[in-house]
């Protein structure tokens, strides 16, 4: 398989970095991967926000368990319709994105590099 094919699926298969990381860019890897971690683990405890009054209701009764009256719960908190959420989802997009593109271009120029000499 081509470095250029491996380092790209690396980093979009699993996590972004990991190509950075096979082609020995430290830094990159680490910048990479503290940034995806770091917006990760905000949407998470963001998500984790929203979902934890609602667990308490349920389980005191006062939502049912069912689907209808979770999703007009999870409405009437906010937690469908969160931009913030929604903002948090497409950076890790983007970063996730940008770090696979990244990875593919250094390795396509170290390979450039290598067939002009």
């Amino acid at each position: 398989m081509k470095k250029t094919i491996q380092v790209t699926l690396l980093s979009l298969l699993v996590f972004p970095g990991v190509g950075h990381l096979a082609l020995k860019k430290y830094v990159l890897a680490l910048g990479f991967f503290a940034s995806f971690a770091y917006l990760l683990l905000s949407l998470i405890n963001e998500i984790s926000d929203k979902i934890h009054p609602l667990y308490t209701q349920i389980l005191s009764g006062k939502v049912a368990i069912e689907l209808s009256a979770i999703r007009q719960a999870l409405i009437e908190q906010g937690a469908l319709e969160n931009a913030h959420l929604t903002t948090l989802s497409y950076l890790l997009v983007a970063i996730w994105l940008v770090a696979a593109v990244d990875a593919y271009r250094i390795a396509n120029n170290k390979i450039n590099h290598l067939v002009d000499k």
